[in-house]
C-alpha cells in the first residue's frame, strides 16, 4: 500500500527502529551525560513527554482504526491510502502497523527514561515545592506509560474478557537500551499486561495531586480516574467502571453543554467544555498530526471538496434518527463533492474535525488541526451506561443504563423526547457511541468488546465509492483474526523471545 505521509512525518521525529530495543533518545533537550540534575532539567523532559503525547492522541492513530470499521467507504480515487486496513489485508510487514508499534514503544521509552532519572536524582538541595512538583511529574509519566500500553493492548491483543491467558504485549518498565536480544521481553499474558496497567495507574493516582478542572491542559487526578474507568470497562470490572465514571459525572466539574452553539464551540474552537483533558496547542506546527484522514479534502484554490473516505449511509441515518440532534450538523456536512470521472454529487462528508481557525497557518490553509481531546465527560456517561447494562453496581442513584443514554441525548438535542427506538440496550449503547465518538478511534475496540463483526452496507452515492459491488456487502465476522494487528515482522526478527508469539492468522 502507499506510505501514509501523515503518519510518516509524525513518526519521523519519534522513531528510529521498530524493535522494543528503543534506543531512541527520549524527547526533551537534556543531554544523557547531564541526565537530570535540576528542576529545570526535569521540566524540559516533562515538556518533551507532553509533546510526544500530543502527537499520539487522535489524528492518524484514530483514523487507522476507524477506516477499517463499518463507518466509512473509500472513494474511487482514494489511491489505496490505508488500503490494506480498509480491505482487511494487512500483514506483519504493513508499514502503518510497524509505525504504530514502534512509535508507541518509543513514547514508552520516553516515560521510562524520565522515571529512571527522576528516581535517581539527588533532591537534597531542592526546595519543597520543587520536590513536590517532581513527584507529580513522575505520576504523569506513570499515567502515560499506562496509556500507551493500553493502546498497544487494544491494537495488538484480543479482547480482555474471556481471553485473559492469551498473549499480552511486552510491558516495558525500565529504560535499558541494549542490543542483547536475550534481555528483550516476551509478550506474557494479557492478564499480566492489565495487572501492570492497573499498577501504573495506582502509582499515578498516588502521586498526582493536581485537581481536575474543565479543559485541563495537563494530566490531573481526574484524567487518571477517566483512564481507570476506561481500563475497568475493558477488563469487565463493571462495578469499578461505574464507580470511576460516576465520580467524574457527579463532581459537576464537567457539565454537558446546554446549547448547540456551545457544542459547536467545543469542537471547532476548542473551548474546553466537557473536556477532562484537552492538550495545549497554540500553533499548527505544535501538532503535526492532522485530524483529517481525507474525510474533508477541501481544495481552497478550486473551492471544491474531494474527500477520499465518506460516511456510510447507515451512519447518516443514525445521526438523523433523533430530530434536532446537534451532532448531525456538527459531525456531517451536506455539500457538493467532486469525484474524478464521475463529476459532482451532493452528499454528506465527515466534518467533525474541520479545524480550529486559530490553528491554521493562513486563513486559507485547511489543516484540520484541533487541540487533542483525550477524555470527555460524554465518554464517562457511555462507560457508566455500558457497565450498568452489564451488571455493574449502581452509583449516585443511577441504576438504569437508559438514564445515562437519555441524559446524553437530551444534552445533544433540541427538545429531545425520550425514545428507545425499539433498541435493545446494548444496541443503543453502541449506536450512541457512534453518534458521540465517531472518528475518535473507538469503533473497532467497541465491536471487539461486544464480540461483534460488521457488514459494510449501502453507500450514500454508489458510483462514488471504490469497488461498490464488493464494499456495499462486505462482511467481517467477529472471529476474524485481523480484528487485531500482527506483531510487526521486524520486531519478530529482532526479538527472539517473541519469535513464536505472533498473533493467530498472520
Amino acid at each position: 500500500m502507499k506510505k501514509i505521509l501523515i503518519i510518516s512525518s509524525v513518526f519521523a521525529a519519534l522513531v528510529s527502529a521498530v524493535s522494543c530495543n528503543m534506543e531512541l533518545r527520549p524527547a526533551g533537550t537534556v543531554e544523557p551525560g547531564n541526565a537530570l540534575q535540576t528542576i529545570d532539567d526535569a521540566e524540559k523532559l516533562r515538556d518533551g513527554l507532553y509533546v510526544a503525547f500530543r502527537t499520539r492522541v487522535g489524528g492518524t492513530y484514530a483514523s487507522l482504526d476507524e477506516i477499517r470499521s463499518d463507518l466509512f467507504h473509500a472513494s474511487i480515487e482514494f489511491g489505496n491510502v490505508g488500503g490494506n486496513l480498509y480491505n482487511w489485508s494487512m500483514t506483519a510487514a504493513n508499514s502503518d502497523v510497524e509505525a504504530l508499534w514502534s512509535a508507541s514503544y518509543n513514547t514508552v521509552a520516553n516515560a521510562n527514561y524520565f522515571l529512571e532519572k527522576a528516581n535517581a536524582v539527588n533532591t537534597s538541595e531542592w526546595s519543597d515545592e520543587e520536590r513536590a512538583n517532581l513527584e507529580v511529574w513522575k505520576g504523569e509519566a506513570y499515567f502515560l506509560r499506562a496509556y500507551y500500553h493500553l493502546e498497544l493492548a487494544e491494537m495488538f491483543c484480543m479482547n480482555y474478557v474471556g481471553h485473559e491467558q492469551s498473549y499480552g504485549i511486552p510491558y516495558i518498565t525500565s529504560y535499558i537500551p541494549t542490543s542483547d536480544q536475550s534481555r528483550y521481553p516476551s509478550r506474557g499474558t494479557l492478564e499480566h499486561t492489565f495487572e501492570m496497567l492497573v499498577t501504573d495507574l495506582d502509582s499515578a493516582q498516588s502521586l498526582i495531586t493536581t485537581p481536575g478542572v474543565r479543559g485541563s491542559e495537563r494530566i490531573t487526578r481526574d484524567a487518571v480516574t477517566a483512564l481507570q474507568a476506561r481500563v475497568a470497562l475493558e477488563m469487565g470490572d463493571y462495578d469499578l467502571a461505574v464507580e470511576k465514571a460516576s465520580e467524574l459525572i457527579e463532581s459537576g466539574t464537567y457539565p454537558l453543554v446546554t446549547s448547540e452553539s456551545a457544542f459547536n464551540n467545543m469542537w471547532i474552537n476548542d473551548s474546553g467544555d466537557e473536556c477532562i483533558l484537552q492538550l495545549f496547542a497554540s500553533s499548527p506546527t505544535e501538532l503535526g498530526n492532522s485530524n483529517d484522514y481525507g474525510y474533508i479534502g477541501f481544495d481552497a484554490i478550486k473551492n471544491i471538496y474531494q474527500p477520499i473516505y465518506y460516511p456510510e449511509q447507515w451512519v447518516v441515518d443514525l445521526l438523523e434518527q433523533i430530530p434536532g440532534d446537534w451532532r448531525m450538523n456538527n459531525h456531517l456536512r451536506w455539500t457538493n463533492v467532486t469525484v474524478k470521472n464521475v463529476g459532482t454529487r451532493d452528499m454528506y462528508i465527515f466534518y467533525k474535525f474541520q479545524g480550529n481557525p486559530a490553528l491554521r497557518s493562513t486563513e486559507t490553509s485547511w489543516n484540520y488541526q484541533n487541540k487533542p481531546k483525550v477524555f470527555r465527560i460524554a465518554e464517562m456517561y457511555l462507560i457508566r451506561a455500558e457497565a450498568l447494562a452489564r451488571g455493574g453496581a449502581p452509583q449516585a442513584g443511577i441504576s438504569d443504563p437508559w438514564s445515562d443514554i437519555h441524559t446524553l441525548r437530551t444534552a445533544r438535542t433540541t427538545n429531545y423526547q425520550p425514545d428507545q427506538f425499539g433498541e435493545f440496550i446494548e444496541d443503543a449503547i453502541l449506536n450512541e457511541r457512534v453518534r458521540e465518538l465517531i472518528g475518535e478511534g473507538f469503533r473497532i475496540q467497541d465491536l471487539k468488546r461486544y464480540g461483534r463483526g460488521f457488514t459494510r452496507t449501502e453507500a450514500q452515492v454508489r458510483e462514488t465509492i471504490y469497488q461498490p459491488d464488493t464494499y456495499t456487502d462486505y462482511e467481517i465476522m467477529a472471529n476474524n483474526p485481523r480484528f487485531i494487528f500482527p506483531i510487526p515482522q521486524a520486531e519478530i526478527d529482532a526479538n527472539s523471545n517473541i519469535s513464536g508469539e505472533q498473533n493467530p492468522g498472520y
